[in-house]
């Protein structure tokens, strides 16, 4: 009996190291478990918006549609986006941003790329909130048509009257490409409305650059554009400045047409910078029901 009791012995204890063993395996598992979920939350955390999940900037904004009469007693039709700030009292400027030719439409979509997806951002939305907004021009439709300039000064006017949170003092103006040009033509059409406007490779009038002169400007364009040649911004640029105004101008060496991409990273300042400019006074007139 007794050794049958010192084999049973033995036994039990040759099987505790290893029953021991199983169970610091399994703790083991648990604990790499629990400390890979939280590296993973902490990656998701700080990786850019839209970097393991599609991004799309049309959830931020409202689709609507601006209606009026036209000069020449027409009803127009202009499909526009709104996005307004999340959340936060007081009031918030306006950002106003021009398509370019590739985005023109009736979709109410497209003009929502680049600048208008950028700002949609959540990074972008906290560290600048603001309303923006986006119409659309038609597809034979252009910027540079009066009709269709003094339709966007409409619709900017029927939205700072209906969103009493937007601040009138700090509206913003800018475009690229036939948008930039549709910039330029604009400020000048009002330049009381604006505290600042950024036409990126658009095309002016340089025989309006006096109504530009104490307007907050800043344009940019690359000096190897063979869409709107550099000139253009170049012959605006001198032609405020002749007349006393101070903008600023940015040329961008060796790049062609696609002079938004830089004009609008973060590490540009022009951003910024807009967003750093407010007008003494409110705009100037009243606002129009019509255009």
């Amino acid at each position: 009996m007794s050794e049958s009791s010192s084999e049973s012995g033995t036994g039990a204890s040759a099987m505790r190291p290893h029953i021991w063993s199983r169970s610091r395996v399994a703790s083991f598992l648990t604990k790499w478990f629990v400390i890979q979920c939280l590296m993973n939350l902490l990656v998701f955390w700080y990786l850019p918006e839209g970097s393991l999940f599609p991004f799309n900037a049309s959830d931020r904004y409202e689709a609507r549609i601006f209606r009026g009469i036209d000069s020449r007693r027409h009803e127009r039709v202009i499909p526009f986006q709104l996005m307004k700030p999340r959340s936060g009292n007081g009031r918030f400027p306006l950002l106003v941003f021009l398509h370019g030719a590739g985005e023109r439409g009736e979709d109410n979509q497209r003009q929502l790329k680049y600048l208008p997806e950028q700002m949609a951002h959540s990074k972008m939305r906290k560290q600048l909130p603001c309303f923006l907004l986006a119409p659309q021009c038609g597809t034979n439709s252009a910027w540079s048509l009066e009709d269709q300039q003094a339709a966007v000064i409409a619709l900017i006017e029927e939205t700072v009257r209906e969103q009493p949170a937007i601040d009138p003092t700090r509206i913003f103006l800018t475009g690229l490409s036939m948008g930039g040009s549709g910039t330029w033509r604009i400020a000048t059409r009002r330049p009381d409305l604006f505290a600042a406007v950024v036409p990126i490779c658009g095309a002016g009038d340089p025989q309006q650059a006096s109504l530009l002169v104490g307007l907050p400007i800043w344009a940019i364009h690359g000096d190897a554009d063979g869409v709107i040649p550099v000139q253009h911004s170049r012959d605006m640029i001198e032609a405020i400045r002749a007349r006393g105004g101070q903008p600023l101008y940015t040329e961008l060496k060796g790049v062609g047409h696609d002079s938004w991409t830089a004009a609008y990273q973060e590490s540009s300042g022009m951003i910024e910078w807009m967003f750093s400019q407010t007008r003494v006074t409110a705009p100037v007139g009243t606002p129009s029901v019509s255009w």
